[in-house]
């Protein structure tokens, strides 16, 4: 499951302030007295004890913790790590970019992390988990019932959460400090119930990996490789890693049901002997407990024993060394009857996994046996159907991580690896997997898929194994060493041998020879770093609206926001100057920008060829042609100037020569009046095929959230008479954050276009055959509609200027002085003195009953500067009749002497 790997950062966001915010009013109302006269289930108090009326640590001991430890148990730790207050507010320095940088091996600032071989980075689990015992001391012998020790234990916690995210990068707070950290790794184990499996997940952020909303609202990786392997990004492959080198880790695993069975047996005993404290609830309101810590143990009225102050962490120490000794025995145990049927390496590791996993089982149903989230509410039956809830969803647990090892995990890895490989190199494998796409296949089908290529196919073998013999190395998932055996099924499958595995190494070591230099740890928290910072310097190139990094293009801000970048990530300065090398012109980043835009040019062509298609026959169609031009046009703006940093022979240049061959004449004139050359080529490809074209019904759907209101009118308008069905769907798809003019909103409630009969009108006029839907609004809008009947003057010799019309029904005749001209419907009259400024240079009369669309000249001069396609259509117009002119007068002229 990847609810809570994909639950929106946004609302993660949101539910983090809620709950800083709830511990925040927690603490005041813990330290303000009159703040804490309040209890959510107050217990009757008995004789013999002192009870206060402050409900605040019932409610942190007694709901939140338990709820806690409850979502890592019945859940997945990717939700409590999302959304744990503690650790958003350990991110407040980062938030304000004030965070401890110190000089990296170059000298340059960069921020500070915790290292691995540094005190804390070696015993970081001893310190969590003296940290825990010291809790669970302090609980015991004060902060159970004391709501002034609980306020202060919490704001010093807060406070010292604030003050290592300042001194360190990262969960700094939560991988090497907070107790809890360390819980939530022995309580979840491999992964939790509902948790993702982040080794088979494609996606680049898994689990709960840190991330953060880019400038464009998509999220991106926040990851600064603070630890690795991480519980954040894969807590299996960080489980199976605990088993080497994690020093204190067993320890604190095995000791875990012991100290939870002797805090609570310790709690009920935590008063007076007559006295059932845990059940009751009374433990959380005994204003006596503080003062007991001095009292002897284990009676306080006999002459002899130990002070509480030393007994209790003294009690829960032996606990937990007592449950490790029994834990150890299981393990000899368990070893001794596996070594029978696997290797001694393997039986060891599943011995030491299924100890881990029956001491995690254990504790969490002991935690659950004692403690009740709901405080007993309906009479204990809804603590009941928690505990219930635990058990299924602990032994479901337990079930499905019994059989597991660190071997099936490497598989499922290598086979992830391998399906991404086989997507890429294979793009239309997953039509011949009978309706089933690569990820529902299991890791066996994958090789065996891998194995059955065509002879053809398995010709890219070698580069397939290379690829993934790299993605693995470089997520830090394979060893040098070892990675010749690991990968044999692999080769096995792809039929390759040993041999080539050691090509495959030189290659990767003539690419990178970092790669195979670091260790595995080094590796992954490279790369986590790279990735980190090529997303941050992919905002940074959207906001100062670049394609590829040109440093000499960023202002003072921008340059100082990629030195940020730079300290943030920590990268050396080889690593760094590689990763700016793919942004640069020519780049991976460049590529794929440019691939992505021809993918984007592609589909308005295609959309652009289906509506010219059906306009033919369909002439309501015709005016969306120009939109479709415009949106080619936006498509083809980004490119040109990418295309400019590419070779002639590039693969990338050839397809675009054979889209730029598709182009649409008004898309070429468009481009060549913004000052903007189209790529020449000395050797030009054929043009691309673009078939099959989409559905023109869908290309015109596709229309509905173009920024032009006017455009989606026409698109709601055409379809309501084409495809109701389609109109209907459109009218509850919303065009959020786009304008909405009176004819779109009055379409959308369902009441008829009143221009509908002077569009259609309009449609028939060739001179306005080029025009968009905004264009022919204006014109139907500034015109009016004027007639005259057969023989009527329409034009006087010397009248003023002040009207132009475009005929719609009819014909008139122009005279001059030495010529006449017939003008049809669809041909413009009388504009030629409004152009001039001239009083009327001729006379014009109608030949039969004429219908036309006059403009005055203050309408007419505001139509050609606001719509350029009117403004050519014009000027083609009065060229030709120039040229009919022009033709006429050479026909009647006398011949040369000697002619007829």
């Amino acid at each position: 499951m990847r609810i809570f790997a994909r639950w929106p950062e946004r609302q993660a966001h949101a539910v983090r302030w809620l709950l800083l915010l709830g511990w925040l009013a927690l603490i005041a109302s813990l330290l303000i007295p009159p703040l804490g006269g309040w209890a959510l289930r107050p217990p009757l108090c008995t004789d013999g004890l002192d009870c206060h009326g402050h409900g605040g640590n019932q409610l942190f001991w007694g709901v939140v913790v338990p709820s806690g430890l409850l979502i890592l148990a019945a859940g997945s730790h990717e939700l409590w790590r999302r959304i744990c207050p503690l650790a958003f507010v350990s991110q407040l320095f980062r938030a304000l970019d004030r965070q401890r940088r110190v000089p990296g091996r170059n000298g340059r600032l960069q921020l500070a992390k915790v290292e691995s071989d540094s005190w804390l980075g070696r015993h970081h689990l001893a310190l969590q988990w003296s940290l825990l015992i010291a809790g669970l001391s302090l609980r015991l012998l004060a902060v159970n019932s004391s709501p002034l020790g609980l306020g202060l234990l919490l704001l010093l916690t807060v406070v010292a959460a604030v003050v290592v995210g300042w001194a360190y990068a990262g969960k700094a707070w939560c991988q090497y400090v907070c107790p809890m950290g360390a819980v939530q790794q022995v309580v979840t184990g491999p992964r939790g119930p509902l948790a993702s499996a982040a080794h088979l997940d494609a996606s680049r952020i898994t689990q709960s990996m840190c991330r953060t909303l880019g400038d464009d609202g998509q999220v991106r990786s926040a990851c600064v490789a603070c630890q690795s392997p991480c519980i954040d990004i894969d807590s299996e492959r960080t489980y199976w890693a605990g088993f080497e080198g994690r020093r204190g880790l067993r320890w604190a695993w095995l000791s875990y049901p012991g100290l939870v069975l002797a805090f609570f047996l310790l709690t009920r005993h935590q008063g007076p002997e007559a006295i059932e404290m845990l059940r009751s609830g009374l433990w959380a309101f005994d204003a006596g407990l503080p003062g007991r810590a001095l009292e002897l143990w284990p009676r306080a009225d006999a002459s002899w024993g130990v002070p509480r102050l030393l007994a209790v962490p003294a009690l829960l120490s032996a606990a937990g060394a007592g449950s490790v000794a029994l834990f150890g025995g299981l393990e000899t145990a368990l070893l001794g009857r596996l070594a029978r049927d696997h290797s001694k390496e393997r039986a060891q590791a599943m011995a030491r996994s299924r100890t881990r996993l029956l001491a995690t089982f254990l504790a969490v149903n002991l935690f659950f046996w004692f403690a009740d989230p709901s405080l007993g509410a309906v009479e204990g039956k809804v603590g009941q159907l928690i505990r219930s809830l635990v058990l299924i969803a602990s032994a479901i647990w337990l079930y499905r991580g019994w059989p597991r090892d660190a071997e099936v995990y490497r598989r499922e890895s290598t086979s992830a690896s391998l399906r991404s490989q086989l997507r890429k190199r294979f793009p239309g494998l997953e039509a011949h997997l009978d309706g089933r796409t690569l990820e529902e296949l299991t890791p066996g089908e994958v090789f065996t898929l891998a194995k059955a290529l065509p002879a053809q196919l398995a010709a890219n073998s070698q580069a397939l194994y290379r690829d993934v013999l790299a993605d693995l190395f470089r997520s830090g998932r394979l060893e040098r060493a070892t990675s010749a055996v690991q990968l044999e099924e692999l080769r096995l499958a792809l039929g390759l041998e040993e041999a080539d595995h050691h090509a495959a190494i030189r290659e990767l070591e003539l690419q990178d020879a970092d790669l195979l230099e670091l260790d595995g740890r080094q590796r992954a928290s490279r790369s986590l770093r790279e990735d980190a910072a090529a997303e941050a310097i992919h905002d940074l190139l959207q906001l100062a609206g670049q394609h590829d990094l040109r440093p000499d293009l960023l202002d003072t801000s921008q340059a100082r926001r990629l030195e940020m970048i730079r300290q943030d990530s920590g990268l050396d300065d080889g690593a760094w100057q590689e990763l700016l090398l793919r942004f640069g012109p020519r780049s991976a980043f460049a590529r794929r920008q440019l691939e992505n835009g021809m993918e984007a040019l592609q589909g308005e062509l295609s959309r652009r060829a289906a509506l010219a298609a059906a306009a033919t026959h369909d002439g309501l169609l015709r005016p969306l042609l120009p939109v479709s031009d415009l949106r080619i046009v936006g498509c083809l703006l980004p490119l040109l100037p990418l295309l400019a940093e590419f070779r002639s022979g590039d693969p990338l240049l050839q397809r675009f020569t054979a889209l730029q061959s598709l182009l649409p004449p008004g898309v070429v004139g468009e481009v060549l009046r913004r000052d903007l050359t189209l790529l020449p080529h000395p050797d030009p490809q054929p043009a691309q095929e673009l078939e099959p074209l989409p559905d023109p019904l869908q290309a015109i759907e596709d229309l509905w959230h173009d920024p032009d209101p006017e455009n989606a009118v026409w698109v709601l308008w055409l379809l309501d008479q084409r495809d109701p069905a389609r109109a209907a769907r459109l009218r509850r798809t919303p065009r959020t954050g786009l304008p909405v003019t009176p004819h779109l909103q009055g379409l959308l409630d369902g009441r008829p276009l009143a221009e509908a009969p002077l569009l259609e009108l309009l449609l028939q006029v060739p001179l306005l055959a080029e025009l968009s839907p905004s264009a022919l609004f204006n014109v139907a809008a500034w015109g009016e509609l004027r007639s005259w009947p057969a023989g009527a003057p329409i034009l006087q010799v010397g009248a003023e200027a002040a009207w132009m019309a475009i005929l719609l029904e009819g014909s008139a005749l122009v005279s001059g002085v030495d010529w006449q001209a017939r003008v049809s419907a669809g041909e413009t009259l009388g504009e030629m003195a409004l152009l001039s400024g001239r009083s009327r240079g001729s006379a014009a009369m109608a030949l039969e009953p004429v219908r036309a669309l006059v403009f005055d000249a203050a309408a007419f001069e505001q139509l050609l500067h606001q719509s350029s396609g009117f403004a050519r259509s014009l000027l083609r117009q009065q060229t030709r009749r120039i040229e009919g002119l022009q033709g006429q007068q050479s026909d009647a002229a006398p011949g040369p002497s000697g002619a007829p």
